[in-house]
């Protein structure tokens, strides 16, 4: 950690790392993107397929039903896919496509009443066995007096949700339950438990939320956190957007998205709505859908260009939702469950029953359907596709039913290059001493007239390189010479272009003044504190500093221009924008948060001579740090 004498603090080991998450982390090869052969695709599974409970061992996603084969050494499990699986070590699963589920073991009475209400009651050798919802009981003198097999400080050390309980023909001690966290075994009659879900496919991933946080098929969300999944407290954002406009409207979406002033939602009868106003009031579409709305994409940068998802039809609108056209095209027939595209490079991805898929497509104008479908599941589980996902790095993910996430470099952007801001990824201008992106192509030099923009970092996938100081507001274009290959794009400077440093999942990259720690999206900022906001393109500094060189520790240079913040619109008080201490093309911008604000999530932004930075979102605590 470095502290500075104007107070600035910064932890330089976790620096790099995440301005290379920022801007290095992509896939795409700059020598690939000139040859024109097609990509071979690389999928990788990011966690497995289950999740930390706190359990007796990992949880997956719900089982319907398990029983043991005639013998004894077979397990078998009815996931809630309507697959079957089985295993005969209890640690690998395989696919069973021959058996099928039996019919429910006959239930027995007994005079007593059951220990839960509603419990099942059958036989397990000299024993009853009872399953109920929250717990499993046995009783070795016909119902009288129960044993409960699995509850533990008032909660089952095994989950809740029970939907089978099975019992070996072999070995009357060896029991096997199913419920909502999936297949547990036990040995001795109930008295301890094990797991069998580490390697059961069996994790009901339905929508890619974030680069590393995706919902279940009940809504809940679980995030990749230190190589596992593991339960988010966070609202789903879709389920919340669906509420809001319910409650605002009474109008009942089954997907919905948001981009800029536009709102759109589609029902479960196939109608398609558009709002103008945040959702306050829709007007419906002329154009009906033959089945329900399942998903909904629009741009982030032209709002007015957005797709929907009905059935297996795929429908485009290029106007706000005013006409939608069917560009389905030769899309072999399916179920389409998610979207994703790139309108500037004209490409669209779809999840299906049948594994994803991507065509080429316009998203600026009505032109044609969607063509050369091609499928990208060679190398992927036979599985339904319920999302995909188009990051900010380059990168293709796309959510397999019961096999989790799979994530691979996005194949349409090898095969062109793109100049972003190195902060949001954005196609913001860029300004004198900022920090640009160019994902696609390994860079060795940039070259604008005689001028020399320094390359900072390059791999085969993406480079950053920095604007210098000296560089004049105008539209240039930029020669970027790699190691055989020379492309020209161009660039617009302006005097001032902020930009706040985002990760991949958009979550800003804001450090508390008194700590120097990165605060995290859940860590609420306490009203009266001070933070500092990482950014890029605020322009010259006083006294100069030379391009492609670290600021210094101790008295950076300060932005010259006149910085502003606003949170949820309100003015922040700024008291002091320098370059950041160590880091080339990083400024730091430190933050008074008012004494007084409202508690949740706010919206931050940074202006300097009219020129707005992305948006990013803080959550903040009414109460002050002190407290």
């Amino acid at each position: 950690m470095c502290r500075c004498e104007t107070g600035v603090q910064i932890r330089r080991v976790t620096r790099p790392a995440l301005a290379a998450v920022a801007a290095l982390a992509v896939f795409a090869s700059g020598a690939r993107a000139q040859s024109g052969a097609e990509p071979v695709l690389s999928w990788k599974r990011v966690g497995g397929t289950t999740i930390g409970e706190d359990l007796a061992g990992p949880a997956t996603g719900p089982a319907r039903n398990v029983w043991y084969s005639a013998s004894g050494n077979r397990l078998l499990v009815e996931t809630a896919s309507n697959r079957i699986f089985e295993t005969a070590d209890f640690q690998h699963w395989q696919l069973n496509t021959t058996d099928s589920v039996p019919f429910t073991p006959a239930a027995v009475s007994s005079a007593a009443p059951p220990p839960e209400k509603g419990a099942r009651l059958q036989a397990g050798g000299t024993r009853i066995y009872a399953t109920g919802q929250e717990n499993i009981f046995a009783s070795d003198d016909s119902g009288k007096s129960w044993l409960n097999l699995t509850g533990y400080n008032n909660r089952s050390v095994i989950g809740d949700g029970f939907s089978a309980l099975a019992v070996s023909p072999a070995n009357a001690q060896e029991i096997a339950a199913a419920n909502r966290f999936g297949i547990w075994r036990s040995l001795d009659g109930g008295l301890s438990w094990r797991g069998l879900n580490e390697e059961l496919p069996n994790l009901p991933v339905r929508r890619l939320v974030a680069r590393r946080t995706v919902a279940l098929a009940d809504s809940t969300l679980i995030r990749f956190e230190s190589g596992a999944w593991v339960p988010d407290a966070m609202s789903d954002p879709q389920a919340s957007l669906r509420a809001a406009i319910a409650r605002r409207s009474g109008w009942q979406f089954t997907a919905a998205v948001q981009s800029g002033p536009l709102v759109y939602g589609g029902t479960a009868d196939g109608r398609l709505s558009v709002s103008r106003d945040g959702g306050m009031t829709f007007t419906e579409a002329p154009h009906a859908a033959s089945s329900a709305v399942n998903r909904l994409w629009a741009d982030p940068e032209r709002p007015e260009s957005a797709l929907a998802a009905t059935g297996g039809q795929l429908l485009r609108t290029v106007n706000g939702g005013i006409f939608w056209d069917d560009v389905t095209g030769s899309l072999p027939q399916a179920v389409i469950h998610g979207i994703a595209a790139d309108r500037a490079a004209g490409v669209v991805y779809v999840a299906t029953d049948r594994g994803v898929f991507m065509a080429t497509l316009s998203l600026n104008d009505a032109g044609a359907a969607a063509s050369n479908w091609k499928s990208l599941s060679a190398d992927l589980p036979a599985a339904a596709a319920w999302d995909v996902r188009l990051n900010p790095d380059n990168t293709l993910m796309v959510a397999l039913d019961g096999y989790g996430v799979y994530e691979t470099p996005a194949p349409h952007r090898t095969k062109t290059i793109r100049l972003v801001n190195g902060a949001d990824m954005s196609e913001r201008a860029a300004a004198p001493g900022s920090l640009i992106s160019v994902l696609g192509a390994n860079v060795r030099q940039g070259i604008v007239g005689g001028a020399s923009y320094p390359v900072l970092a390059a791999s085969e996938q993406s480079s950053q390189l920095q604007v210098p100081f000296e560089a004049s507001p105008g539209l240039m274009q930029i020669e970027l010479r790699g190691v055989s290959d020379r492309w020209t794009v161009p660039l617009v400077v302006k005097d001032a272009s902020p930009a706040i440093f985002v990760d991949a999942d958009g979550s800003p990259f804001i450090l508390d003044s008194a700590s120097g720690l990165m605060v995290d999206p859940a860590t609420a900022v306490h009203a009266g504190s001070s933070v500092q906001v990482l950014a890029t393109g605020l322009g010259k500094v006083s006294p100069d500093w030379p391009t492609g060189v670290a600021a210094p520790l101790d008295s950076p240079p300060v932005v010259r221009g006149a910085v502003t913040a606003f949170l949820d619109g309100s003015p922040v008080q700024v008291t002091r924008a320098t370059l950041a201490p160590g880091y080339v093309g990083y400024y730091l911008v430190e933050l008074q948060i008012p004494t007084i604000v409202n508690r949740g999530t706010s919206e931050l932004r940074i202006v300097m001579n009219g020129e707005e930075s992305n948006r990013v979102k803080l959550y903040l605590d009414a109460d002050s740090a002190a407290q």
